[in-house]
């Protein structure tokens, strides 16, 4: 759909409403879940069988240790870290919050190592960290294209979930369509960890999710909730919590999702998640997000990968938005700058206001060029 304000601007003053958003169960092959007699929801993760929370926790660079209490207390049993996130801060905070209680989680974690000496290195750090003998989910982590994911690296996997390091080994990518027939064939994943929104969502994802659905993957979703923020300097249509619960209870209205993995920054937030699990997604719910994707259109990067390998200079563009949308949607700097500084620095170095006007044009209607200068201006 291309962009149109009139339009926009008829959505937000709430006079009509789009269809395109719903997700039909029938598609997928499956039915949403109904609440156990204790009141939680339980989906299965895939062909591990793993029984876990739609709703489940991120615990991020550095985790807030009481918000991840409260989950455990609220009954959440899914918990996502990675190797990587705050230089091991992450897996040491979530480690010391689930001691004592390691039997009621699932527990995920990644690695971004790509040779049989460091993966192994890593899973070790891992779980002496975490305080565990074993994880239930561990991932090849932020692999995007299939020539990311070398043979070493799958057989090292493989043996580690031999020695019962893990349970269940996966990938985590912000690209599925790029993955999706590369993972079916290796056969070997059983989980895979992809980005899936309302923003990004259906016209970008669905087509992918459905295949590994069907083949039995468990599917994690993640960033389902930050283009629901407001974003940095924006003192307009700003979004309370409500909008974070209908964009969880968007993404959780398709049953081939698993279980998603949403950032809380606060208590208000963290229980609003959690009611996602129990309520309808609303002619309401799809009102408020599509107004929503609507007024970030310019600025929100859709990860659709379009615009892949087409900047002459080289540019990676989708990525160095997602960059930007960490600081500009979700407030975290240090994470935006961390990621646009693992770029190779002649990439790094690469300045779009050098250019007069930029070749490559989004289908989603952002302005690529002014947001590419403010990621270079701001992180670099």
């Amino acid at each position: 759909m291309k962009h149109n304000p009139s339009r926009r601007r008829f959505l937000q003053a709430g006079l009509a409403l789009p269809a395109v958003g719903f997700i039909s169960g029938k598609s997928f092959g499956a039915v949403l879940p109904k609440p156990s007699p204790s009141g939680l929801v339980y989906r299965t993760l895939g062909k591990t069988g793993l029984k876990v929370t739609p709703v489940g926790c991120a615990a991020g660079a550095i985790p807030n240790p009481d918000l991840l209490a409260r989950a455990l207390d609220l009954g959440v049993n899914y918990y996502d870290t990675a190797r990587i996130y705050g230089q091991g801060k992450s897996e040491e905070i979530l480690g010391r919050t689930i001691k004592g209680k390691r039997n009621k989680i699932v527990l995920a974690s990644k690695t971004y190592s790509n040779t049989k000496e460091t993966i192994l290195k890593d899973i070790e750090t891992s779980l002496k960290t975490l305080g565990t003998d074993y994880l239930d989910v561990y991932h090849q982590h932020s692999r995007h294209t299939p020539e990311e994911i070398t043979d070493e690296m799958i057989e090292t996997m493989e043996l580690v979930k031999q020695q019962g390091k893990t349970r269940f080994i996966g990938v985590s990518t912000h690209d599925p369509n790029a993955m999706v027939d590369f993972i079916l064939k290796v056969g070997k994943f059983d989980v895979v960890q992809t980005t899936y929104s309302y923003a990004i969502g259906a016209p970008y994802r669905d087509g992918a999710i459905s295949k590994l659905h069907h083949a039995g993957i468990g599917i994690v979703a993640m960033k389902v909730v930050i283009a629901t923020a407001t974003p940095k300097g924006d003192t307009g249509n700003h979004l309370s919590n409500e909008g974070g619960l209908a964009a969880i209870k968007w993404v959780l209205n398709n049953p081939a999702i698993s279980t998603t993995v949403p950032w809380s920054e606060t208590m208000d937030e963290l229980e609003i998640n959690f009611r996602a699990m129990t309520e309808e997604y609303t002619p309401e719910d799809e009102k408020l997000l599509f107004a929503r994707s609507e007024q970030i259109r310019e600025i929100y990067c859709r990860m659709c990968f379009q615009c892949k390998g087409k900047c002459p200079k080289g540019v990676p563009i989708a990525d160095e938005l997602r960059f930007l949308a960490y600081n500009d949607f979700k407030g975290h700097f240090h994470e935006a700058r961390e990621g646009f500084w693992s770029l190779p620095r002649e990439i790094r170095n690469i300045r779009c206001s050098d250019c007069p006007e930029c070749v490559v044009q989004c289908p989603n209607g952002v302005k690529i060029r002014d947001r590419l200068i403010r990621a270079q201006e701001l992180l670099a």
